[in-house]
């Protein structure tokens, strides 16, 4: 595993190429994004996506995440989106709203099986809010898949030491940018037939998502 600072990643165009080359060439990156380490690949890579599930040991079966570099690229994700939650994430992201969609059809099988919850065919994905990812997620022109970088159950994603301790034979790259300090978790959201439901309290209050698609 090769480690890079934060820092470094932020002032080097040369690095920001290398992590961009990594992840489409199938790499697995460990980075920050609000308040924890993640680890990301390429959604539409088969071989990433199930070594990232490898890795991480996951046998839970709950809607993965992903991100997405701009809501332009929902489409990417999920072929079914309700007209509402396309409006919110317009008026939102980028934000702390995660939004849970049905997978799109053209993903490969392998791929939705191990991301979409099981019995729910739903995935979680947003715009983050950092802007660093942002702009590498868009060019690379396609979602990334992501996953705290913990084991199955257990913490110690806040931290370099832990993640060394973890995944240093499993990661390509590490973005180390220090101990990092917790944050409020997004707020997910499923919207079916124009009907909000909070799945999981967050940052975004229950009042102004209801506010905003009442706006819309």
């Amino acid at each position: 595993m090769k480690t890079i600072t934060l820092t470094d990643f932020l002032d080097n165009p040369k690095l920001q190429k290398e992590v961009k080359r990594t992840l489409e060439n199938g790499g697995l990156v460990c980075l920050p994004c609000n308040g924890k380490y993640r680890i990301v690949a390429d959604l539409e890579d088969t071989a990433a996506v199930m070594r990232l599930f490898q890795t991480k040991r996951r046998v839970r079966k709950a809607p993965a995440l992903v991100f997405v570099g701009h809501q332009n690229m929902l489409p990417m994700v999920s072929d079914d989106i309700d007209p509402i939650a396309r409006a919110l994430a317009d008026a939102v992201w980028p934000g702390p709203l995660t939004l849970l969609v049905s997978t799109n059809k053209n993903l490969p099988r392998k791929i939705t099986k191990q991301i979409d919850g099981g019995s729910t065919n739903k995935v979680g994905v947003r715009v983050p809010e950092n802007d660093w990812l942002k702009y590498m997620i868009q060019s690379i022109g396609r979602p990334l898949l992501v996953s705290s970088a913990n084991r199955e159950r257990k913490g110690g994603e806040a931290s370099p030491a832990q993640i060394r301790k973890n995944f240093s034979r499993e990661l390509d790259l590490f973005i180390d940018a220090g101990e990092l300090s917790a944050a409020t978790s997004s707020t997910v959201v499923e919207i079916d037939d124009g009907v909000v439901n909070v799945v999981r309290a967050g940052t975004l209050e229950e009042s102004f998502i209801k506010e905003c698609v009442a706006a819309l």
